[in-house]
């Protein structure tokens, strides 16, 4: 469902299980594809989220609207809050982890000690939910699966994110990674306006 949408961007509500944008090697429409389809029109991704993660995700419009919202988010013009269930309670249970990720072979991003892109992120523990804990997380920076990194090189993987350390105990069963794109604020890339959406997480990550 459309969170927001205007003449010159849209925001939605991202499922699980679909891609954003193509990939090699992977057949089937994309977000992008399915959001054309709706609106008639075409639709540029300014932004990624994970196939598995959820939630807020906003679109360009047209190439002005593009310009606008890339510029934002190099300038870390846009706040951006996520949901996150840790698989283990991190210590501190609030912090700021800053670090360089770099891509391995596979594409998948890790924490390395040379090289790599400088990331930031904010966490903070709100609920414990069983052997689980229930973190909102802030990006200062937006490097390719950072959240999921960072949280792997603290001890405490997110919940069903195998790629990144997880492994089950008992009758844990999560079908996803367990991390949701909760709330996005920026000005408007061309009215300047504040805008603010929340995209409702499920059962599982509500606070």
């Amino acid at each position: 469902p459309n969170l927001h949408r205007d003449y010159l961007l849209v925001v939605v509500d991202m499922p699980a299980g679909i891609r954003v944008v193509d990939a090699p090697g992977r057949r089937g429409p994309t977000l992008v594809d399915v959001l054309a389809r709706q609106l008639g029109g075409p639709v540029q991704a300014v932004h990624r989220l994970d196939e598995d993660t959820t939630g807020a995700m906003v679109f360009a419009l047209d190439t002005a609207a593009r310009a606008g919202l890339d510029d934002l988010f190099r300038r870390h013009a846009v706040l951006r809050e996520y949901l996150a269930l840790a698989s283990a309670a991190p210590s501190p249970p609030k912090g700021r982890i800053e670090s360089q990720l770099a891509e391995d072979g596979a594409g998948v991003g890790r924490v390395v000690r040379r090289g790599g892109e400088r990331a930031v992120t904010h966490y903070e523990s709100i609920a414990r939910r069983g052997r689980c804990t229930l973190l909102l997380c802030r990006l200062e920076t937006g490097r390719r699966n950072q959240i999921r990194a960072h949280l792997a090189a603290l001890g405490c993987p997110l919940a069903g994110d195998r790629k990144y350390g997880f492994r089950a105990r008992g009758d844990e069963r999560f079908p996803r990674v367990m991390l949701h794109s909760w709330r996005l604020r920026f000005p408007h890339p061309v009215t300047g306006c504040e805008l603010a959406v929340a995209a409702p997480p499920g059962p599982a990550l509500a606070p």
